[in-house]
């Protein structure tokens, strides 16, 4: 019983400090709860997001591909090897895992799925989706830095490259709720990347927003 309540406060904590940006600290405690617990499916799957939402896309699918040998190929996993395929720029590789992930009828982000599918059969628009991975890439460095307001600029260009890009928007809505005091533009970024992909910390991150937005108006 103790462990099990000790578990629940460190995912909650872990996911706390996603939801804020905090990826180091996200990863140091699901890294905690792995040696406490194991690869299970949780600590397999926020690992494989925290490495994603930083970047480092070989690190994410390897966390992603060993839950799917451990746990089997559900649809959600299907996916999540299909978002960091798509992510890496490997066109060929990306229309291969979405076409698994879009080919299992329990398929839950079908919408995102398919329009990831035609910007991977589009070499423009998927040259030009690549080009806001970089943005993006120099955006979390630059909120790494402090440089929130850079941050915010580069963000809003990789999601402009990528409409797709729901950790973009997810980006977007952080700053906007814990820089920016802007809690109604980060509620709105947060619905439109929870309409995409419904994520656990998305929904955490909206229920944030709401709250801070009654807040406000008390």
């Amino acid at each position: 019983m103790l462990k099990t309540i000790i578990a629940r406060f460190t995912e909650r904590r872990a996911l706390n400090a996603y939801t804020v940006g905090d990826y180091a600290k996200a990863e140091q405690l699901f890294s905690a709860l792995r040696a406490r617990e194991g690869e299970t499916q949780r600590v397999l799957r926020n690992l494989g997001l925290i490495r994603m939402a930083q970047g480092d896309l070989a690190a994410a699918e390897a966390y992603f591909a060993r839950e799917v040998e451990a746990f089997g190929p559900t649809p959600d996993r299907l996916q999540a090897l299909a978002d960091v395929a798509y992510l890496s720029g490997d066109r060929a590789k990306a229309a291969q895992r979405l076409r698994e992930a879009l080919k299992d009828p329990g398929c839950t982000a079908r919408e995102l799925l398919q329009q990831r599918a035609a910007i991977c059969a589009d070499p423009e628009a998927h040259a030009r989706a690549m080009r806001g991975k970089q943005e993006f890439a120099q955006a979390n460095a630059l909120l790494a830095a402090k440089e929130v307001d850079e941050a915010l600029t580069l963000f809003r260009r990789a999601l402009d490259a990528d409409p797709t890009d729901f950790i973009a928007l997810n980006n977007i809505g952080g700053i906007l709720l814990n820089q920016k005091d802007d809690p109604a533009g980060a509620a709105k970024a947060f619905s439109q990347a929870l309409a995409m992909q419904q994520l656990p910390v998305l929904k955490i991150n909206l229920d944030r927003a709401k709250a801070r937005l009654k807040e406000k108006a008390s």
